[in-house]
């Protein structure tokens, strides 16, 4: 399952329709990196918790000051955003691609092409 699992497609800019101005190269390789970053964090809280119970029988003075600073860690991993980064350049994602595709579908509308049959201003007969 990858970052952009669910996201619109990425259109090109059709001939003849302005190009949206919108990095999908950098914001694909960033998604990326968002997404691994998650899925990393979340096994190191996993391996965290497993852990956790060979740390039951550890007494002595420094336990306390390893107990502060892993909850301090933890917190760090679980409270890092990753999901909502996500969400936000997704939505980014999806409203550039829905861009293009309007972008797209008014150059084709208004350019008659030679590849599109244009109608004359003869009547047709019913």
């Amino acid at each position: 399952m990858g970052w952009r699992d669910g996201c619109e497609a990425r259109p090109e800019a059709a001939e003849g329709a302005h190009a949206v101005v919108f990095d999908f190269a950098a914001a694909d390789m960033l998604g990326h990196r968002l997404h691994v970053l998650r899925r990393s964090a979340r096994a190191h809280l996993a391996a965290r918790a497993d852990a956790a119970v060979l740390l039951t029988d550890w007494t002595g003075a420094h336990r306390a000051t390893f107990d502060a600073e892993r909850a301090a860690h933890e917190r760090a991993l679980a409270g890092n955003d990753l999901d909502v980064e996500l969400r936000r350049l997704r939505a980014a994602w999806d409203e550039a691609a829905r861009a293009q595709a309007r972008a797209n579908r008014s150059a084709a509308q208004s350019d008659p092409s030679p590849h599109r049959p244009v109608r004359d201003s003869v009547p047709t007969r019913p």
